[in-house]
């Protein structure tokens, strides 16, 4: 009876753990067979900002407040967030295994990576009420053509404190563990990890 509850105890205090171990994505389309196995050539398109959500209103309401300073700042974070995610995920890859490279032509690689920015959350940094910034993404493995053939979506967060209190750096910080996180991906099929 004692082992019983040793086991119980033990298993109940390794179960969070346990959950953890998963992978940072959630898989939503995966093709099968694995398309890219031993075929690590890919080229990342540049980020969009397709139906984006900031908090719980449209890009384009959270703009219709903004002065043309604010404006261009916004565009400012978007150009950073889409070069950071690129670098990280150049990055991440770069291993015998797969190379990405900037698509310039569909001639490029087999393979595209395409990442959307569904929502994005500024954050806060008052120094006493702090809330961070956290950027959600689908990203999807294509054909130069636009076919899906996998698609993950991603969800990484910065938090705000006296070291990252603007939410653009935050940002920038964000799209650097989402660019990573998607190498992470793309290594994951192209060794067949499974």
């Amino acid at each position: 009876m004692h082992r019983r509850h040793a086991l119980l105890i033990l298993m109940l205090c390794l179960a969070p753990l346990l959950v953890a171990c998963g992978h940072p994505w959630k898989t939503t389309r995966q093709a099968v067979p694995n398309p890219f196995y031993g075929k690590g050539r890919f080229a990342v398109v540049p980020m969009a900002f397709h139906g984006t959500m900031v908090g719980d209103i449209t890009e384009a309401d959270w703009m219709a407040d903004k002065d043309a300073e604010q404006r261009q700042s916004w565009q400012e974070d978007k150009s950073a967030i889409n070069e950071q995610f690129a670098e990280a995920l150049m990055a991440e890859t770069a291993s015998e295994d797969a190379v990405v490279v900037r698509a310039v032509s569909a001639a490029d690689a087999p393979f595209f990576i395409r990442a959307n920015v569904t929502s994005y959350e500024p954050g806060v940094f008052t120094g006493v009420f702090n809330r961070p910034t956290v950027i959600k993404a689908t990203v999807q493995l294509t054909d130069p053509a636009g076919t899906v053939f996998d698609e993950v979506l991603i969800e990484t967060a910065a938090p705000a404190s006296l070291f990252n209190p603007s939410s653009g750096g935050r940002a920038r910080t964000a799209a650097k563990e989402l660019g990573k996180l998607a190498g992470m991906y793309v290594l994951h099929r192209v060794r067949g990890d499974d």
